[in-house]
C-alpha cells in the first residue's frame, strides 16, 4: 500500500502517522514532549531528547508496515517560534526555547524602542507579542554572546526534524511567519528587520512554499528511524495552518478552531502586495500552506492548558472525563463565575502578554463544579469575542466553524462553543487533521496529488455537527456581554501586579 506518512511536533506531545492516499490513517504513534521548566515562566526542550523522541516514533511507525507498504514522502507540521542554533559542527549548542518562555518580553521591549509596532506589523504581519524566535535570538545574544557567536544556523522545531532527516537547512512560509524576521509580502527574510537585529541571511535557512521536497531520508536517519534511505522529504507548515488545509478552510465564509494546549482561529484571504492590512492588525497574518493564499489567526495561548493546569492542581485522582461530567452539574453561567483564561497572557483584539487569567464573582456558594463550567464557558467567550472581531475587520460572516484537535473530545465544550457562538461547529472524520495536513502536503510534493485543492478534497469528511440552541444562544448573549466588561479590567489587574 501507498503511504503519505506525517510528524506533529506539538506543544504536549509528538506524533507520527501514515495515512492512505484516500487520507484513513494507517498507523499513529505518540509520545509526551516534556518541556523541561526553569523557573519563571522559561522552558526548554532537550535537542537531542527530541530527536530521540522522533526517532522512536518513526522506529515503532515502521516496525507496523507489512513488505509490501511503500512510504511516498515525509513532512511535518509543527508549532511555532520555538527554537535553536545549531554550531560549526552541525549539533546543537542551545537547549529549544519553547514558544511560550518569557524571556522574549525583555528582548521585546528592546526591539520596540528601534522599530514601531505597526511598522514591524505592515513587514511580518505579526502583532505585539514576547513569543516570536527574533526575541529568542536577541535573548541569547544578549544574556548568551558566547553560544551566539558560536551559533551558525538557527533552526526552528520542524526546520531541526527536515535537518536530522536530510541534513538540509529549510523552513516554509508559514513557519517563517512566525520568527518576526519575515516579510509576508515578498516570501522572503526581510533585510531590514535582519539589520535591525544584526543578524546575517546565513543564520537562517532557505525559505520554500510548504510541499515542496527539500531533500530525501540519508542514511544516517535511515538508520537511526527505520525508514528507508532516500524517501522524500517536503516541507509542511505551521501547526494550526495544516488542520486549516486538511479541514478545507482554504476560503472566505469558514473559520478553523483548532484546539490544543493553545486554541487558534484561522480564516483565509487574499493580500495583493500593496494592501494594507493596518486593519487587522488586532491579529497575526501569515502565509498559508496553500500557494497564493494569506491567513488572518487569533487565539487563545492557553486554551487546553487551562483545563490541564485545572486538573494537575485540583483534581489529581481524577480524569478529564470526570471533569467534564462535574461541570455538567452546574447551571449555565456557573451562578455567576467568570473564569478569563489568560493564563499564558490576553487574546486578540488586545493582545497583552502582560495580562493574568482570573476567576471572578467568587462565593462562597460556588463549587468545584462551577469552577469546571466557568474554565469551559470563560473560552468559549474568548472565542467568541475573537470570532466576532476577527469578522468585523474581515467584512465576512462565517457561516460555521470547523473544529479540530484534542478539544473537540470534549462535547460539553462543543455544545457551549456552539450556543455561544451561535454557529454550527464542524468536526471532520479524521481527528488528527494536523497530521493529515503534513500528509497531504508532503503528497503534493512528491506528486500524489495534481493539486493542493485536490490533496484537500481527499479528507472532505465530517464525523459530527454541533447546532446551537436558540434559547441557550439568547441566554449565553447576557453572560458574553458581561464577560467582555470583564476583560478590560482583568488586564489591567493583571498590568498592576507585574510579573515575578
Amino acid at each position: 500500500m501507498e503511504l503519505l506518512l506525517a510528524v506533529d511536533m506539538g506543544t504536549t506531545h509528538i506524533k507520527v502517522a501514515t495515512f492512505s492516499l484516500d487520507g484513513s490513517v494507517r498507523t499513529q504513534e505518540l509520545v509526551r514532549n516534556e518541556a523541561v521548566s526553569i523557573g519563571s515562566g522559561s522552558a526548554i526542550y532537550e535537542p537531542d531528547a527530541l530527536w530521540e523522541k522522533v526517532a522512536a516514533l518513526l522506529r515503532k511507525t515502521t516496525s507496523q508496515l507489512a513488505p509490501d507498504d511503500k512510504i511516498l514522502s515525509i513532512s511535518v507540521a509543527s508549532m511555532g517560534e520555538a527554537g535553536l542554533f545549531l554550531g560549526r559542527d552541525g549539533k546543537p549548542i542551545t537547549p529549544i526555547m519553547t514558544w511560550f518562555d518569557i524571556r522574549g518580553k525583555e528582548t521585546m521591549e528592546e526591539w520596540y524602542q528601534q522599530i514601531s509596532p505597526e511598522e514591524c506589523f505592515q513587514i511580518t504581519g505579526l502583532s505585539y507579542n514576547y513569543i516570536y524566535s527574533a526575541f529568542k535570538i536577541l535573548w541569547i545574544k544578549k544574556h548568551q554572546r558566547e553560544l551566539f557567536e558560536q551559533g551558525q544556523k538557527w533552526l526552528c522545531v520542524p526546520d531541526y526534524v527536515y535537518y536530522c532527516l536530510t541534513g538540509e537547512h529549510a523552513s516554509d512560509y508559514s513557519i517563517a511567519s512566525r520568527t518576526m524576521f519575515f516579510d509576508i509580502r515578498t516570501k522572503d527574510w526581510s533585510d531590514k528587520l535582519l539589520d535591525l537585529a544584526g543578524l546575517s541571511r546565513e543564520m537562517l535557512p532557505a525559505l520554500h512554499q510548504s510541499g515542496t521536497i527539500i531533500g530525501t531520508v540519508t542514511a544516517q536517519a535511515a538508520a537511526e528511524t527505520g525508514l528507508a534511505e532516500g524517501i522524500p522529504v517536503a516541507v509542511g507548515g505551521h501547526d494550526h495552518i495544516c488542520g486549516a488545509f486538511a479541514a478545507g478552510v482554504l476560503g472566505t465564509g469558514k473559520v478553523l478552531d483548532s484546539m490544543g494546549t493553545a486554541e487558534s482561529l484561522v480564516a483565509v484571504f487574499s493580500m495583493t502586495s500593496d494592501m494594507d492590512i493596518s486593519t487587522l492588525a488586532s491579529f497575526n497574518v501569515g502565509c498559508h500552506v496553500v500557494p497564493g493564499c494569506h491567513y488572518i489567526h487569533g487565539g487563545v495561548d492557553s486554551s487546553g492548558v487551562s483545563f490541564e493546569w485545572f486538573r494537575e492542581q485540583f483534581e489529581d485522582q481524577g480524569g478529564y472525563d470526570r471533569l467534564i461530567a462535574q461541570a455538567k452539574t452546574s447551571p449555565p453561567g456557573a451562578q455567576g463565575m467568570f473564569f478569563v483564561p489568560h493564563l499564558r497572557g490576553g487574546s486578540p483584539p488586545v493582545r497583552d502578554p502582560y495580562s493574568k487569567a482570573c476567576f471572578a464573582g467568587v462565593r462562597d456558594y460556588h463549587t468545584k463544579a462551577d469552577f469546571i463550567r466557568s474554565i469551559h464557558e470563560g473560552l468559549a467567550f474568548e472565542v467568541s469575542h475573537i470570532l466576532r472581531t476577527m469578522e468585523d475587520v474581515l467584512g465576512v460572516e462565517f457561516s460555521e466553524i470547523y473544529g479540530i484537535g484534542g478539544g473537540t473530545k470534549n462535547p460539553l465544550w462543543m455544545e457551549i462553543k456552539s450556543h455561544v457562538s451561535g454557529k454550527p461547529i464542524i468536526i471532520p472524520e479524521v481527528q488528527e487533521a494536523t497530521l493529515l495536513g503534513a500528509a497531504l502536503l508532503g503528497g503534493v510534493g512528491a506528486g500524489v496529488f495534481a493539486s493542493y485543492g485536490e490533496a484537500a478534497a481527499a479528507a472532505s469528511k465530517v464525523r459530527q455537527r454541533y447546532l446551537p440552541d436558540a434559547a441557550l444562544h439568547e441566554q449565553y448573549q447576557g453572560f458574553y456581554r458581561t464577560y467582555t466588561e470583564i476583560t478590560p479590567l482583568v488586564r489591567k489587574i493583571g498590568n498592576i501586579i507585574g510579573e515575578f
